[in-house]
């Protein structure tokens, strides 16, 4: 249990630390080189991470969980997928470049592409490497990793921008440090375990692995279609600006994914297990989990909202005004998403991950078609208000699925959602009329203080439910 524990940590002080290191260079980026910049910046790093998940097809996600099993084959699931990786990445490059000179974008941008597919080749490697740690039971050279990746690219990145250098060069910033990382986890792997990156393919592992991989391989091209296909089509239909535009609201409320991320990575085991021997305890869990994620996402996303011009000058800069409506707009849409998070567990932990990936198909396929109808008219808001509708139903469609697997409290939810967004609505009366008068720091300061007294005034959360949170967390 330490060493999980241990893991665990490591893995959520490495993600809270990438997302701001991160959110910091892109806001150095943004500031600098203005709206139109950071559109083909954004776009062409869109791209290729839709580009890049026909490298893995789920892949890594089978090795971290066969080779956990049999540590002795190890080294023989790793040669194989790595050689199947390579001939998937050679194809997938050359995809990336016919695709963008058919799609007939300028010279400048297709160079962006060019070598941001490189980058992602090498994150797609390195993916895999951390995923021989994952089966072994190692995660602290992964979050070492990923922390050191980041700075060396806010360094690099902060570099290349004092000296103006041309925008290409920001895309080195994280070419440069993926290299790197593959260098660093190859070095681990083969000093302390001696596993080697040899390829060798075997053709019954081959088999077996590809078997299984079907479903993982489908869910992430959904996912990934789903996640990026809006800017790679505003970028096409409405231009560079509008992508600008839309990449902060987007990079804002993808900032805070890594919450639910860390309560899913703790309690999904816990739904596997009362799924086979406890299915009151099962709903139990669900429904607080989904209770504790709206305990925290309501505030960000009214708090934020009320603050978002603020924020956008502050840290983007006037010419980032077009952002503040799909901002909003993507605020509202970040609750579903996190109510989502503890549904798609849960159809992934109870056998239910085929109906989980049709749900991501249709929301992929509604999202692709509400895009192509909605930015032509309306640009940026277009987008954002397609996310909207996407995340709604991802999260609607899976929660009609649930009560056909254990029975579910909806009186509970319903009284909790009310009782939660009555405290996040008084707490957001409080940060607007604060900060007509002050700096908006100090108006999310007194939210910080209003919203916890709501929550108890409104019965939202008792002392016994704080004691209960606590409880479920440890365990």
């Amino acid at each position: 249990m330490s060493s999980i524990a241990k893991n665990t940590a490591f893995m959520t002080i490495a993600s809270v630390g990438q997302k701001i290191i991160s959110f910091v260079y892109f806001s150095l980026v943004a500031r600098h080189i203005g709206a139109e910049g950071t559109g083909k910046y954004f776009f062409a790093m869109a791209f290729t991470t839709v580009i890049v998940v026909f490298v893995d097809l789920g892949l890594t996600s089978v090795l971290v969980r066969e080779a956990a099993k049999t540590r002795e084959k190890i080294q023989a699931y790793f040669s194989t997928i790595l050689s199947v990786k390579i001939i998937l990445g050679i194809m997938a490059y050359i995809a990336a470049v016919v695709i963008i000179n058919l799609m007939g974008y300028p010279v400048e941008t297709k160079h962006l592409v060019y070598l941001s597919a490189v980058t992602m080749l090498f994150d797609s490697l390195h993916l895999t490497l951390y995923g021989v740690l994952r089966a072994i039971g190692n995660l602290r050279y992964e979050a070492i990793g990923t922390i050191s990746s980041q700075l060396i690219t806010l360094t690099l990145g902060s570099i290349f921008l004092y000296f103006n250098l041309p925008l290409i060069f920001l895309i080195l910033a994280f070419t440069i440090p993926s290299f790197l990382n593959v260098c660093f986890v190859t070095a681990v792997l083969y000093v302390k375990y001696k596993i080697n990156l040899t390829p060798h393919f075997d053709k019954h592992i081959f088999i077996y692995i590809g078997k299984i991989s079907i479903p993982f391989a489908l869910a992430a091209i959904f996912a990934r279609i789903y996640s990026y296909v809006d800017s790679i089509l505003l970028s096409k239909m409405a231009g560079d600006i509008q992508v600008g535009w839309y990449s902060i609201p987007y990079k804002i409320t993808y900032a805070f994914q890594f919450i639910p991320l860390a309560l899913m990575a703790a309690l999904y085991p816990r739904f596997s297990e009362y799924f086979i021997s406890n299915k009151e305890r099962l709903a139990f869990v669900f429904e607080r989990s989904i209770k504790y994620l709206l305990i925290i996402v309501l505030p960000l996303a009214f708090g934020i909202g009320i603050l978002s011009s603020d924020i956008i000058i502050t840290f983007f800069s006037k010419e980032y005004l077009n952002s503040i409506v799909p901002l909003q707009i993507l605020l509202i849409g970040l609750i579903f998403s996190y109510i989502s998070f503890p549904i798609g567990a849960v159809l992934n932990a109870c056998n239910r991950q085929s109906t989980q990936t049709v749900i991501i198909g249709t929301v992929m396929t509604i999202n692709i078609f509400l895009n192509i109808l909605l930015i032509p008219k309306y640009g940026v808001i277009g987008a954002a208000s397609t996310a909207l509708i996407g995340n709604i139903l991802l999260a609607s469609l899976g929660y009609l699925i649930v009560p056909q697997i254990f029975k579910v409290s909806h009186i509970f939810l319903l009284k909790s959602f009310f009782q939660l967004f009555l405290s996040a609505v008084i707490m957001s009366a409080a940060v607007w009329y604060v900060n007509q008068f002050y700096h908006f720091a100090f108006a999310i300061a007194v939210g910080a203080v209003v919203y916890p007294i709501m929550l108890f005034l409104t019965r939202a959360v008792t002392k016994n439910q704080m004691k209960e949170a606590v409880l479920l967390i440890k365990k």
